[in-house]
């Protein structure tokens, strides 16, 4: 048994490591390949555009079907009543979505314009408690520096021998 699976080993090894050997061995010199061909785009026309003058009408023509774009509105007249009715129909629709946009749109500026109002008026109050807060800190403060100053000179009198001043209460911080 272990006669007939060493050949098929042997085999395998061998199909197996030719592949790498050869991917190994020194390659011979071979010209360089050509860049495969890239055709033009084409669906792109490879001309210049014309210049676009905007105030032409035939210039302006001129330039739009260079683009591609030669769109002329058939007049009523060549179009079937089917295709005027779906026309129609079409229209009816676009004007219908425009309507309702443009609701929406309103609706969306009167709620900005409501937020703004909102965000004004806070604004005014927070700046009106802001100012009458610092009043009050301004006021406290100078209260606070005239009881200091006056127990200042009270303690400098009591130092310089006055026993009235001494024997006075402290000024009270209101």
């Amino acid at each position: 048994m272990m006669l007939n699976f060493l050949p098929a080993l042997t085999l395998a090894a061998a199909l197996t490591a030719g592949p790498a050997l050869a991917q190994t061995s020194p390659q011979t010199s071979q010209a360089p390949q050509p860049a495969p061909y890239v055709s033009p785009d084409g669906y792109r026309d490879q001309r210049p555009l014309p210049t676009l003058d905007p105030n032409d009408p035939k210039s302006r023509d001129a330039w739009l079907q260079a683009r591609g774009e030669a769109y002329r509105r058939a007049p009523d007249s060549a179009q079937t009543e089917q295709e005027l009715r779906t026309t129609q129909a079409l229209n009816d629709e676009i004007a219908a979505q425009n309507a309702l946009a443009d609701k929406a749109d309103e609706a969306a500026r009167l709620e900005h314009d409501a937020a703004v109002a909102r965000y004004q008026v806070e604004l005014r109050q927070t700046q009106e408690r802001a100012r009458a807060e610092a009043e009050a800190t301004r006021a406290a403060q100078n209260q606070y520096d005239r009881d200091y100053a006056a127990w200042r000179d009270q303690v400098q009198r009591c130092q310089s021998g006055d026993r009235s001043a001494c024997a006075a209460p402290a000024p009270r911080p209101r």
